[in-house]
């Protein structure tokens, strides 16, 4: 997700403001970032960003003297404010949370936080009756679930999906989601679940990152939600990734209005799968 390949196709959106972070003329770091006005932002087309660190230099002095420096040039750039999304430690290939630390020991800051659901691959924690009873039915309804490049297809779902249920559209456009999955055809996924016909009743798209598969779009048909279609989807891509040795599966915020709210039945929807809570921080720092 920091790669430029990926980070890129909306550049036209966002005034770069990135920081790459040296030591003894070794790079040691990376800090995504845009700016807008005089507030900068872990970069607003990433989930998070914060700071990168290789795991060496990852320690807590080297993290508050990173963001010291960071702060030191925003400032002289006239940044009033900086808003920083660390990424969250499912993602860490070494415990790196430090940088929670550092930012939550600032004066002049204010913290929101996100709540995404996660299932431990290596947990023992069941699936629910309920999900469980769910794959049936779509089993019996002659369902299956494969890998797919019929982006379209999916994406005629969930637009249709988002603007009956939200009224709004989705974060990427069908287009762009194809072309960053043809720039990284190893880690951006598509899985349908399709009827008897071949006719797709639901999907996801699925960003394997590290240790992670992430659900980044999940969405199925008015018919595809009543036979179980997700049900099934997901039991056997947790069981796929289990398989695989990913230590986690995300199916990504149930929050909205900046964590203020909680959508309690897709959480419950998620946790059935044996998903438990795992916090996203955002935090607003005055300069």
């Amino acid at each position: 997700m920091f790669d430029r390949a990926y980070m890129d196709y909306h550049e036209d959106r966002f005034d770069d403001c990135s920081f790459l972070v040296y030591r003894d003329q070794q790079l040691v770091g990376v800090i995504p970032g845009n700016i807008r006005g005089d507030a900068w932002y872990s970069h607003g087309g990433l989930t998070f960003g914060g700071l990168l660190l290789l795991p060496k230099f990852n320690r807590i002095s080297v993290v508050k003297e990173v963001y010291d420096a960071l702060f030191s040039s925003l400032l002289a750039q006239g940044v009033k404010t900086a808003f920083v999304k660390p990424v969250p430690w499912i993602y860490h290939r070494v415990p790196a949370e430090g940088e929670i630390y550092a930012l939550n020991a600032l004066v002049q800051k204010s913290c929101i936080t996100e709540v995404t659901t996660t299932v431990d691959l290596k947990a023992e924690l069941k699936p629910s009756s309920l999900r469980i009873r769910g794959r049936k039915r779509a089993l019996k309804a002659g369902f299956s679930v494969a890998q797919s490049d019929g982006y379209s297809s999916f994406w005629e779902i969930l637009s249709a999906r988002l603007q009956d249920k939200y009224e709004r559209a989705p974060v990427h456009s069908c287009e762009e989601m194809v072309l960053l999955a043809s720039r990284f055809p190893e880690q951006i996924k598509l899985f349908l679940v399709e009827d008897g016909n071949g006719d797709p009743q639901g999907g996801t798209v699925i960003f394997e990152a590290g240790n992670v598969a992430h659900a980044q779009y999940i969405s199925a048909t008015a018919e595809g939600m009543n036979s179980g279609a997700l049900d099934l989807l997901f039991l056997e891509l947790i069981e796929r990734y289990r398989n695989l040795g990913l230590r986690y599966f995300d199916f990504g915020i149930s929050t909205e209005d900046d964590g203020r709210y909680l959508n309690e039945q897709l959480a419950s929807f998620k946790e059935g799968f044996g998903g438990r809570s795992v916090v996203h921080h955002k935090f607003e720092i005055s300069l």
